[in-house]
């Protein structure tokens, strides 16, 4: 904290050398989104330092040997992205024959994850980390933009930089690194701070995450590219200028390159939680400064009240699936050739079975439910209620998943089977995936980042997974209305009016799937913060558990679910083991099918276990 606490004096310096040197200058920086333009001192702490040799009030590049500056200044513009030029170009892309991709195994990334191979989306070789784009240089990169149509062709990179004092290691998903560059010719909305998102390394501590997101979540990647390479132009939000991207299916490596977002918070991120333990809250930044970065399972950390932020991301989503439904975003049947697509699937497809069980074998899944119980009422009990030690709760949580993992099949399909409820849209829509501002007025908005597994699925499952990192409490008072919220967006969007009891239970059937993941996640958990460690920890703002971990925030965000699925599950507002047993009874009578079995469901194993609580 001592070392935070310095830096920020040294950035509060700099903000107010830079703040007189635009002063003198008049080269403050614009924020132009969407139709309204302000201009924001003091926010180029890192474009600008000090230069001994430069006068009192001079200004110098961080390059200093650079004498290519032109004065950029650190904005972020729709003006490129509305522009002829941006739809001109996904429609190019759109129309390309890219091939399929074809599913790989663990071999593959690991015979192919040190080795050069052509992209599947522009035939180029390309680097994947961060050592490899400077060895590749300044005509690589040219021949890359020129290649993604985001440099003119009579123009070209001349130098690459790379960020060497703000590395990024945050990411649950990927690396990711800054670096500037320098052009032949500046142009307007030409960008020379830029972003770069890659595979985390086949070794150390990200060997397993990379293992997960090259082949367990295949082909994510190809879908997150495909998000900038293709809807730039049409998404109904902000996001970062696309530069190039490419991956290779015979390695697995990829890379995305864009416009790098100029966050202007200077305030380190709370992970001990003080703030949420004293109440305080960060005031608010000058109009248009983008707040953040955030991190996920962290709303203390957040400006302003988090139902606020929620509801931007929910009213954004809905209005990217809106927009999509009304074929506002491109032929719905070419987009889905490049994105994951759960739309029109038969009922053949889903594996229904009204004589069994369509989940792991039950004595498989109550072992890892088994798991979840004793960590809760056990080891972890210091985060979680005090209702999951009594062995009424736990045997009705038992019982509960059980019943969604003997449903597992007939749940993906009903939550897939009206049409009027799948739609192009945002994954994961969290507040690390986007960045935030505020008008004039304190109206609070929003740009959208990190498109991983940008697909069609239920709206209901992507409402879940774009709140799950939400306050428990703050869940629980809001639901309805963030139901209702994107129900509106929705429709205004151009979407079909939807009924919102059925996207409610579509959020809690897919609440309750994801605790299956994480009841089998515990021996992951003892990984991340070892059993006898648990025996000293007050709470969940320890730093043991609060604080990222190797980089990521996957410790925290698994234990905040895990507390607000059993809060579902218990809570007299919510009782989610009502709500499946409704929706079971309803969708077997709707099929003309018999409700499962007691011996299908594997209920018949309670009466065998022993007491699961003292």
């Amino acid at each position: 904290w001592e070392r935070l606490e310095r830096l920020e004096q040294e950035q509060n310096a700099r903000r107010e050398r830079a703040s007189k040197a635009f002063e003198r200058f008049e080269l403050l920086p614009t924020y132009n989104l969407g139709t309204k333009m302000i201009r924001v001192p003091g926010l180029l702490t890192e474009a600008f330092v000090d230069d001994e040799d430069n006068d009192e009030d001079g200004f110098a590049l961080e390059d200093e040997s650079d004498d290519d500056d032109t004065g950029e200044e650190e904005r972020m513009t729709l003006e490129y992205q509305r522009s002829e030029a941006c739809r001109r170009r996904c429609e190019r892309e759109l129309q390309k024959e890219v091939p399929a991709w074809t599913y790989i195994t663990q071999a593959t990334v690991m015979e192919g994850h040190t080795r050069k191979a052509p992209g599947m989306l522009y035939g180029l070789e390309f680097p994947w980390n961060e050592k490899l784009l400077v060895e590749m240089g300044p005509g690589w990169l040219t021949k890359a933009f020129h290649a993604a149509g985001t440099l003119d062709e009579d123009n070209a990179v001349t130098k690459i930089i790379p960020e060497k004092r703000i590395k990024v290691t945050t990411g649950n998903n990927g690396g990711k690194f800054l670096f500037e560059v320098r052009y032949k010719t500046n142009a307007p909305g030409l960008h020379r701070k830029l972003f770069a998102k890659v595979p985390h390394p086949l070794e150390g501590v990200t060997k397993s995450d990379r293992i997960s997101s090259s082949v367990n979540k295949q082909p994510m990647e190809l879908y997150e590219l495909n998000a900038s390479r293709l809807l730039e132009a049409s998404l109904p939000c902000k996001i970062p200028k696309f530069y190039f991207g490419d991956i290779s299916n015979e390695t697995s490596n990829w890379i995305l390159i864009t416009e790098r977002v100029p966050f202007a918070d200077p305030e380190p991120l709370d992970f001990a939680g003080r703030l949420a333990l004293s109440g305080e809250r960060h005031g608010p930044l000058a109009p248009y400064a983008l707040e953040g970065p955030y991190d996920k399972c962290m709303d203390w950390t957040l400006r302003g009240p988090p139902e606020e932020y929620y509801f931007a991301l929910v009213r954004s989503g809905a209005r990217m699936a809106g927009l999509h439904k009304a074929g506002g975003m491109g032929d719905p049947a070419a987009l889905a050739k490049h994105f994951e697509d759960f739309s029109g699937r038969p009922i053949e497809v889903w594996g229904i079975n009204p004589g069994g069980c369509t989940g792991k074998r039950p004595k498989d899944a109550k072992t890892y439910i088994d798991m979840a119980v004793k960590f809760f009422s056990e080891e972890g009990s210091v985060i979680f209620p005090a209702f999951c030690g009594e062995a009424e709760f736990q045997e009705r949580f038992v019982s509960t998943m059980l019943t969604v993992n003997a449903y597992s099949a007939e749940s993906n399909y009903w939550r897939h089977s009206n049409q009027d409820y799948i739609a192009l849209a945002h994954n994961n829509m969290n507040v690390d995936n986007a960045f935030f501002w505020r008008d004039e007025g304190g109206e609070l908005d929003l740009g959208v980042l990190d498109w991983g597994a940008m697909g069609q699925r239920s709206l209901g499952f992507k409402l879940w997974w774009w709140l799950y990192c939400c306050e428990f409490d703050i869940l629980t008072d809001k639901i309805d209305a963030f139901v209702q919220c994107f129900a509106d967006a929705y429709a205004e969007a151009g979407g079909p009016r939807l009924e919102t009891e059925v996207l409610k239970t579509q959020f809690m059937l897919t609440a309750m799937e994801q605790m299956s993941g994480l009841s089998a996640a515990v021996p992951q958990i003892w990984q991340m913060c070892k059993k006898p460690e648990w025996k000293t920890i007050e709470n969940r703002y320890d730093p043991r558990i609060g604080e990222n971990i190797n980089g990521k925030s996957t410790l925290r965000l698994y234990l905040q679910v895990m507390r607000t699925i059993v809060g579902i599950i218990h809570h007299p507002k919510w009782r989610g083991d009502e709500a499946l047993d409704r929706w079971a009874r309803d969708f077997c009578a709707a099929i003309n099918v018999p409700c499962k079995d007691r011996a299908m469901i594997g209920l018949e194993l309670l009466l065998l276990a022993p007491a699961l609580s003292a």
